[in-house]
C-alpha cells in the first residue's frame, strides 16, 4: 500500500492514513473484501508508530469502512 504522509502538516498521521484509506476506497483502488496490511505490518513499512495506525484502524472500523477479525485481520467492509 502506497502512502503518503505530511509530517509538517496539521492534521494528525493517523487521519492522514484513515482519509487515504477512504479515498482509496472511494475511487476503487480498495475494493470491498480487499485487506489491509497488519498493524504492525503497516507502522513497519510507513514508518509510523503501531499506536498511530491503530488508531487509524480503530476510527475506519467505528466508521464502518473496515471490519476486523482475528483470523482474517482488517478488510473492507461491504458499502
Amino acid at each position: 500500500m502506497l502512502l503518503n504522509f505530511d509530517f509538517s502538516s496539521d492534521t494528525p498521521i493517523y487521519l492522514q492514513l484513515r482519509n487515504q484509506i477512504v479515498m482509496g476506497i472511494g475511487s476503487g483502488k480498495l475494493k470491498q473484501g480487499d485487506k489491509l496490511p497488519t498493524v504492525r505490518a503497516l507502522a513497519e513499512e510507513s514508518g509510523i508508530n503501531v499506536m498511530t495506525v491503530s488508531k487509524a484502524y480503530n476510527l475506519l472500523k467505528q466508521e464502518g469502512y473496515i471490519v476486523t477479525d482475528r483470523r482474517k485481520g482488517a478488510v473492507v467492509a461491504s458499502q
